[in-house]
């Protein structure tokens, strides 16, 4: 029997996941607002009530601009400079954040997030509206947590994360025949070289001989 308790490493998601988490978290966070989040009734100018749906694009603007924001910041954390990351981690975390606080405005005041939709349908300004949020901004939270999420846990694991390699090129340097290029020969020249003297493999294959 062993002494002591068994420990499991446990590996942190690779860049690549997390990555494609944030992307798929930014991409449903966009898609939630052509949902609709309140339903309103205003009267126009006739003084006809109507009801009218507020998408959330309309009842909370913000987080449509956030959501892009987070979608840049997924893509900026798949580049490999540390540094990077310190910077997308926290905006990711902003802007889950601030998706959040919108969400949650439209559900504690629906009628004032649907003020400027109804005013809009119904061409008066300022007119008395009643409006009920539905179960889509509540549904919405979940994709603003997992945005908060995946920058905190860029700012937890990326430092583990591989840096980029980057790979140089070797260049093959070929000595020409001053006879046959010559404008090899003058750069041979501008480097110090005599293209007229034999190299190194000439000498070596030239027997004593020849």
């Amino acid at each position: 029997m062993t002494g002591g308790p068994r420990t499991r490493s446990r590996r942190a998601p690779t860049r690549r996941t997390t990555v494609l988490a944030g992307l798929v978290a930014s991409v449903v966070l966009l898609a939630s607002t052509r949902t609709v989040w309140t339903e309103a009734t205003g009267a126009d100018l006739a003084g006809t009530a109507q009801a009218i749906e507020v998408t959330g694009a309309d009842a909370a603007p913000a987080v449509m601009a956030v959501g892009l924001v987070a979608l840049a910041a997924s893509l900026a954390t798949s580049l490999s400079s540390r540094w990077i990351r310190l910077v997308t981690g926290p905006v990711l975390i902003l802007a889950g954040l601030l998706s959040a606080a919108s969400m949650i405005g439209v559900i504690v005041d629906p009628a004032a997030a649907s003020a400027a939709a109804v005013s809009q349908a119904t061409g008066v300004i300022g007119a008395q509206s009643a409006a009920s949020a539905t179960i889509w901004p509540v549904l919405s939270l979940l994709p603003a947590a997992a945005v908060t999420g995946m920058g905190a846990l860029v700012l937890a694991v990326g430092g583990r994360w591989p840096q980029g390699t980057r790979y140089r090129r070797a260049t093959l340097t070929v000595t020409a025949d001053p006879a046959e290029d010559p404008a090899a020969a003058w750069d041979a020249l501008t480097r110090g070289d005599d293209p007229s003297l034999p190299t190194e493999d000439d000498t070596d294959h030239t027997g004593p001989g020849t």
